[in-house]
């Protein structure tokens, strides 16, 4: 066992010298075997376990157990105690899923000083992890299951199937703690662990080791899909100052179109019946949003339009002089001795020195919003002017007005209000601009 060890790290550390291994130990078989097997190689190692408080007592004996062997193996520990149960309220989150992030937050924060973090996952998880993804419905990446390496994570256990790992353990007396809601059906993975899959071991007996061989071949086939995918999608999708802009006349064109759709809203969170309403439905109307857990798309003309989600901010800021100004403006003070012409960028505010009366704030646009527009005809609501000029969904999100008092003096870098502009009175100017 210790040969395909030192074989498979090697494989996934590329043969490297002088590394450290931060090693996330539960204190159950495999983790426990792992930890051994990395002492006995003579290698540079330290511990880490969470303790995540569900199982009352029981989560407290794994913790003093892990400590004990950290001792027995003289490793460093790293330890970390979480209120679960009242992290996950907040969370939206199954408690598994709040676990799960908690310790790979956790590990990404400690593991810092270390080459490599490494978890126990062996054979029976890569088995038990493509069943559970079938049953869900997946793609050809849930197909590959639980990857050898991700990052700075590696998975050197994955040869190994939980029979073997237990049968080291009783072979070189290494103790480890059971888990007592390892017998619990109700949890989807025990039922699978425990029921399914020694129902198709009277099919195959071999069945794990044919799942693990088919799960590599899957990742190998889903990196030739992933990259083939991505150079195709970088011909479709472009990033803009207003988020990422899918080019629906090129999607239109292509022959998966179906498929690539799916792919690219799939990574912004999207629900994969989105993709199947809007090939069903290619004529949806401008202006129709769809929102994911972190993202927002907007259908606009030529283009889909997507865009991390952003809170609606309520905030204002208040500037009680020209100099609070110039921390958000290049403000100058000019003479009105010659005619100003206003350039047609909007970039720039002319305010006559006796019309900037302070304080000033500078906030976001609500619903209701109403200015004189410069050169215009009269009172216009905001609302009405960004569909005038086109201002999508996503712009209106950045929109800032500058305010004096109720009135709105300039729709930052889009228009002034006419009863701010420069008359004849007008001695001296200010000219703000955006920085």
């Amino acid at each position: 066992m210790m040969e395909r060890f030192r074989t498979a790290l090697e494989e996934l550390t590329g043969g490297a010298d002088g590394c450290r291994y931060l090693l996330a130990v539960s204190g159950g078989a495999d983790s426990t075997v792992m930890a051994h097997l990395f002492h006995a190689a003579g290698l540079d190692i330290a511990i880490a376990h969470c303790n995540f408080h569900l199982r009352g007592e029981d989560s407290n004996h794994d913790m003093r157990f892990v400590q004990q062997l950290a001792e027995q193996l003289n490793a460093p520990l790293f330890l970390r105690e979480f209120d679960t149960i009242g992290i996950r309220k907040n969370s939206g989150l199954s408690i598994e899923m709040t676990a799960r992030k908690l310790r790979y937050d956790w590990f990404d924060e400690i593991g810092q000083e270390f080459d490599f973090i490494v978890t126990a996952h062996q054979a029976n998880d890569v088995a038990e992890t493509l069943l559970l993804n079938l049953c869900r419905g997946t793609g050809l990446k849930g197909l590959a299951s639980i990857p050898p390496k991700n990052g700075k994570i590696i998975r050197p256990m994955l040869d190994f199937t939980a029979v073997e790992i237990r049968e080291y353990a009783r072979r070189h007396k290494i103790p480890f703690v059971i888990d007592c809601t390892n017998a619990d059906e109700s949890i989807k993975r025990n039922r699978l662990r425990n029921t399914v899959i020694p129902q198709l071991a009277d099919l195959n007996p071999n069945i794990i080791h044919t799942f693990s061989q088919n799960c590599n071949i899957f990742r190998q086939q889903y990196a030739f899909y992933r990259k083939q995918m991505d150079e195709i999608m970088d011909k479709i999708r472009v990033s803009t100052e207003l988020g990422d802009q899918i080019n629906i006349h090129a999607l239109d064109e292509h022959p998966c179109k179906s498929l690539i759709l799916y792919e690219l809203l799939n990574e912004y969170g999207f629900a994969a019946e989105v993709a199947e309403e809007m090939v069903r439905n290619p004529q949806i109307q401008s202006g129709i949003r769809y929102l994911s857990p972190t993202h927002t798309l907007l259908v606009n003309r030529d283009h889909l339009l997507v865009r991390p989600n952003k809170l609606e901010q309520d905030e204002e800021i208040v500037i009680h002089s020209v100099e609070e100004l110039q921390n958000h403006f290049r403000v100058e003070c000019c003479t009105a001795e010659e005619s100003v012409r206003y350039p047609k960028d909007n970039h720039t505010l002319f305010i006559p020195e006796e019309k900037l009366v302070f304080p000033l704030t500078l906030r976001h646009w609500h619903h209701g919003d109403f200015f004189y527009p410069l050169g215009g005809k009269g009172k216009q609501k905001l609302s009405d002017f960004f569909t005038d000029h086109k201002i999508s969904i996503f712009q209106k999100q950045e929109v800032m007005l500058l305010c004096s008092g109720n009135d709105i003096i300039w729709i930052v870098g889009l228009r002034s209000d006419e009863r701010y502009k420069i008359d004849c009175n007008s001695h001296y100017y200010y000219k703000i601009k955006l920085k």
